[in-house]
């Protein structure tokens, strides 16, 4: 039986924007009980609204439809109106930013510049979801559009039958890299590159050491509904990293960000699409970390990190497993799980989040069931030991956590025999222990310890 790690969490930030009252505070399970109704109840009503509003424009009949209302009043026209002007004006920054930083010789200075704007007006656009507050009772989480048992046999039946490979290996595209910027963190620039599976560009914001160079990478994934390059960035529990010379490559996932499906949020369509979405996000993932590992390879780094939080943590167990017949510069060296379940079947329906947005009520609805959905964990969990060895696996879990629910991800701690120093099990839920990282070193620790193991080759 596992022996969760409790030691008292480390009160002295790894960011000096944490202070330590907040980490005393909030990095609690009493938080997680307060960030799922917020997340569902209005975090996702809101971006709903923000969604709508932006693809409706100044047509009223097309935001009636989209939100459900049917005759939207003067007030939430000028609402729509006004964040359909916030859109019009990111996007025009959005194009200058891309503009100068994909072009060969622009100034540093000009590109710090133009990053200034483009953020601002993506935080104004993003912001621009308040608006909505007064609607917030009369708008949906989720623009639901489940897919039935019949829809996802004929769109992924192959895959699952074996009749073509569950997750190939891709053809690695040109990847296209942007000017660099300095700031605090480091030397900064993004890649583009055509998605495999996705059809749209893939986008990755890398976080550079200018003191040494990189001889180690991580790829880290984020969480459903995280447009992280679309917010002020806050603080940062992988700074130790790249203090210690590691490069950090942060993806835009898909349909987040700027990826973002018209008249959808962030994530939304992973949610909306039920088991179709959750397949075609994994599937378009998938292929997108393996050409970044590759080119993480190709920029000097023996050693490539593959890490994760919630949707990321899902994404990235399962890379582990899946890119056994890939190329070996396509498969990572290491992993680090924050808040992960080895269950989809629990993620999906007895996560606290699934409850809360009614996604078992809208799954049976289309004709799921827990019984249904057994033949595609095939294609949605871990299956096998992961490519690396147990030691080079890292994980952080909280016991508390019902989003990704504990027990999942502790079977699969045992399954994979993780060593319990590199196995973190700490009294909090899904929100407070990744939040806890923040103010608690001692996973980061483990993992720089594994890091240098690795490149030593032991």
């Amino acid at each position: 039986m596992l022996e969760p790690t409790r030691p008292r969490l480390h009160l002295t930030p790894l960011d000096p924007l944490i202070p330590k009252l907040v980490g005393q505070v909030f990095f609690r399970p009493w938080w997680d009980a307060l960030g799922v109704p917020l997340v569902a109840s209005v975090y996702f009503p809101l971006s709903r609204a923000w969604a709508a509003a932006i693809t409706a424009g100044d047509d009223p009949r097309i935001l009636g439809q989209m939100l459900g209302i049917a005759r939207p009043g003067p007030v939430l026209l000028r609402r729509t109106a006004a964040a359909a002007r916030l859109a019009a004006l990111y996007q025009r920054a959005e194009g200058v930013w891309r503009d100068a930083f994909f072009t060969p010789g622009t100034r540093a200075e000009d590109l710090a510049q133009i990053a200034g704007r483009r953020d601002r007006a993506s935080f104004r656009f993003m912001i621009a979801r308040r608006g909505f507050l007064p609607w917030l009772r009369q708008v949906p989480a989720v623009r639901w559009q489940v897919a039935g048992p019949d829809a996802v046999w004929q769109r992924h039946g192959a895959r699952v039958r074996g009749e073509e490979p569950a997750y190939p290996a891709p053809d690695c595209p040109d990847v296209q890299v942007s000017g660099a910027i300095a700031t605090a963190r480091g030397r900064q620039y993004w890649l583009r590159f055509p998605s495999p599976i996705a059809g749209d560009a893939c986008w990755a914001h890398v976080y550079e050491p200018t003191t040494s160079p990189a001889k180690t990478t991580m790829i880290f994934l984020h969480g459903i509904a995280v447009d992280g390059d679309m917010w002020p960035e806050a603080g940062d529990a992988f700074a130790a990293l790249l203090e210690r010379g590691i490069r950090i490559i942060r993806p835009t996932g898909p349909w987040h960000g700027r990826r973002m499906l018209k008249g959808y949020y962030g994530g939304e369509p992973i949610i909306a699409r039920g088991l179709a979405g959750m397949l075609d996000a994994f599937q378009a993932a998938l292929a997108e970390v393996a050409v970044l590992t590759r080119w993480a390879r190709g920029q000097g780094s023996g050693t490539v990190v593959l890490s994760g939080v919630s949707l990321g943590s899902l994404t990235a167990q399962l890379a582990a497993t899946a890119c056994r017949p890939w190329p070996a510069d396509m498969q990572p060296d290491i992993l680090f799980l924050i808040a992960t379940s080895g269950s989809m079947t629990d993620v999906a329906f007895d996560g606290s989040l699934a409850r809360s947005l009614g996604i078992p009520q809208r799954l049976a609805e289309a004709g799921w069931s827990k019984e249904a959905l057994d033949p595609w964990l095939a294609l949605l969990e871990p299956h096998g030991q992961a490519v690396m060895a147990p030691e080079r696996i890292v994980m952080v879990l909280g016991e508390a956590d019902d989003l990704t629910p504990f027990a999942g991800g502790s079977a699969l701690a045992r399954r994979w025999q993780v060593p319990v120093e590199n196995l973190f099990l700490r009294p909090q839920g899904h929100f407070s222990v990744a939040l806890g990282l923040l103010c608690d070193p001692a996973p980061i620790d483990r993992l720089l310890a594994v890091i240098d193991r690795t490149a030593q080759g032991r």
